[in-house]
């Protein structure tokens, strides 16, 4: 499933014990949560994620996962090409009460069995790093402004009797 040295699942507490390091790559389409993104199904997925401890002594995962994903951008409707970079910095803990007692500062990372999918992790970082919304820089095809002179910026004409704010425009005419 995947290339390079990425296990197909991770051993959260073994891993961090051995303070162990796994690097590698997968492609989009290894992971099933982000399928739906077919354009990218070929995108490789670049994996590097360091286990250890941190300075509390609480068993951690830190790194980073990168790709690209093809998305439609808000403004033109065309395909764009995002760079999706997650930055990995997340505190392991073994119940919910346990990760509500975690200082503010730190993202829990729950885990319930002794073996964790590394799918899962890598797609919920990669869909937590997602832009809101896809833009292109400057976009090829801009749509065109359907706007002429006689319209307010909604589009409607302000003389219009079907405007909502047309009786507003009359009332305001009249104190002249």
């Amino acid at each position: 499933m995947f290339s390079g040295q990425l296990p197909p699942y991770l051993e959260p507490r073994k891993f961090a014990d051995q303070e162990r390091v796994i690097e590698g790559e997968a492609r989009v389409g290894d992971l099933p949560r982000l399928r739906e993104y077919r354009e990218s199904l070929d995108q490789p997925v670049r994996v590097s994620l360091a286990f250890g401890r941190d300075e509390d002594g609480h068993r951690c995962v830190r790194g980073q996962v990168e790709t690209t994903l093809v998305l439609i951008c808000q403004r033109c409707l065309e395909p764009v090409h995002q760079r999706i970079l997650a930055n990995v910095d997340l505190t392991m803990v073994w119940s919910e009460e346990q990760a509500k007692a975690l200082p503010t500062h730190l993202d829990p990372l729950l885990v319930t069995e002794e073996r964790l999918p590394l799918a899962d992790v890598l797609e919920e970082e990669l869909l937590l790093a997602m832009p809101l919304v896809a833009l292109h820089d400057q976009c090829p095809n801009p749509l065109p402004d359907t706007r002429d002179d006689g319209e307010d910026g909604e589009g409607r004409d302000k003389d219009n009797p079907d405007n909502p704010f047309a009786v507003l425009a009359q009332l305001k005419g009249r104190r002249k």
